[in-house]
């Protein structure tokens, strides 16, 4: 911005010439009468800045990667979050003992209603015998033998299949495990996925070793077979490096618990604040994330100030 005094006597021809180049030019000359003089002030023309470049700025990374030679954490995204004692931090596989209770468990809790079941199917035939075995006992007969109705025992499989299905693979898969097994605090995970259940299908083929020997108990010498097969499956937990039975193989599962010795806060890099023997030390913390990038630039300088006011009408010419 450029001022200047001009003494009054010129301003009257001053002034025309320069309101003729006030009207070609994109500079913006003013005049103000001071005392016997006027101040003729010069601002620069105030051009709008350019546009900016096309797309906008670049997005600020969102963060880092791990600095390498760091170890990869167990559960940290990018590994695969397994261990030797389970499938992902806080979690374990579940003994071969705790995993018989469960069973003890399960069993009484559905043999409770399949032997009401067997009540209900049977007690006109149990009714009926007892009347024979009095009557020969009063009168010196041989003791008859019971025999159960041939229709009474496909029933009575059949419902024990349905029992099964719905307690160890529907109830697995909507639940995450049996009434037994979360007893004694064990459930169901997908191999694949430690923190989801089993799919349904997956679930019910898991549950065959306790519903498929019912539907053999009608073939000649297959009910043995098959109980040789379920106590084989059940007794594989025992030397599996995964704890799994033939059976979890068979759905792709696995039996967990939680664990103590590996928090489920352990993720990223977080220390274990339970230490135990023979389980590996904690990874060092990873170094702090190097600091954001510098913020956008700030935005386009604010417009200029308006232009002075324009002076009072020029006097009269002589």
């Amino acid at each position: 911005m450029l001022a200047a005094t001009i003494p009054l006597r010129r301003a009257v021809d001053l002034v025309t010439v320069l309101r003729r180049l006030d009207k070609s030019s994109t500079r913006r000359v003013s005049c103000a009468p001071v005392g016997t003089a006027f101040v003729v002030v010069d601002a620069m023309s105030w051009q709008p800045p350019s546009a900016p470049p096309s797309g906008g700025y670049a997005p600020t990374p969102g963060g880092y990667a791990p600095p390498p030679g760091y170890p990869q954490y167990p559960g940290v995204p990018g590994g695969s979050g397994a261990t030797p004692w389970g499938p992902a931090p806080g979690l374990e596989y579940a003994g071969f003992w705790r995993r018989f209770g469960g069973y003890i468990l399960d069993g009484i809790i559905i043999g409770v209603p399949t032997v009401i079941i067997f009540f209900i199917i049977f007690g006109s035939t149990i009714s009926t015998y007892a009347n024979q075995v009095t009557y020969a006992n009063q009168n010196g007969l041989p003791t008859p033998t019971y025999v159960l109705p041939s229709g009474g025992v496909v029933t009575l499989s059949l419902v024990g299949c349905v029992l099964a299905a719905l307690y160890f693979g529907v109830l697995v898969a909507g639940w995450g495990s049996t009434l037994g097994q979360r007893a004694v605090g064990v459930r169901v995970v997908r191999v694949e996925d430690p923190a989801s259940h089993l799919p349904l299908g997956r679930a019910l083929a898991r549950s065959i070793v306790w519903w498929g020997p019912g539907l053999l108990a009608f073939v000649s010498g297959a009910g043995a077979i098959a109980d040789l097969v379920v106590f084989l499956c059940l007794l594989w937990v025992a030397w599996d490096p995964k704890k799994q039975g033939l059976h979890d193989k068979l759905g792709r599962a696995l039996v967990v618990k939680a664990s103590l010795a590996v928090p489920a806060g352990a993720y990223y890099g977080a220390a274990y604040p339970y230490p135990a023997p023979g389980y590996p030390a904690a990874p060092p913390q990873y170094p702090a994330a190097p600091p954001q990038y510098p913020a956008a630039p700030p935005q386009y300088p604010a417009a200029p100030p308006q232009y002075p006011a324009a002076p009072p009408q020029y006097p009269p010419s002589q």
